[in-house]
């Protein structure tokens, strides 16, 4: 029996795991969440990879910068945000960032041709010209 409760907790996702997985959705680097948090990206790295339990001041520090609770981060809680079933390729998240800092006439001009492209694409799998 107690060897079938470890097993089910080897197969849990850990708190570094989490951390990367959020980071990642959201677009972040090591670097960027390690600036976030004032922790250098070998540190992030540390505690996506090798499993490191942060200080419960640092857990915080990530959960903030990531926009979610402890509770979340520790696995306690679903994210609100349902990002467990949502990939979102973390290049393109990084672009559309820069999108959003375009000023507000070039930002309708890349959104209309964004558009303007997914219609053209949408017709062609249709078979409407």
């Amino acid at each position: 029996m107690a060897v079938d409760r470890r097993k089910a907790a080897s197969s849990e996702e850990t708190t570094g795991q989490r951390v990367r997985r959020f980071r990642l959705a959201q677009g972040l680097t090591q670097v960027e969440l390690g600036n976030r948090v004032g922790l250098s990206q070998r540190m992030v790295a540390y505690y996506e990879a090798q499993g490191g339990v942060p200080s419960a001041d640092l857990l915080r520090k990530l959960a903030d910068a990531l926009g979610l609770s402890t509770d979340v981060l520790l696995g306690r809680a679903a994210s609100a945000r349902g990002s467990r079933g949502i990939t979102i390729n973390p290049r393109l998240l990084r672009r559309l960032k820069r999108i959003e800092e375009l000023p507000e006439h070039d930002r309708k001009t890349v959104l209309k041709m964004i558009e303007a492209l997914a219609e053209r694409s949408d017709r062609k799998r249709t078979g409407t010209a």
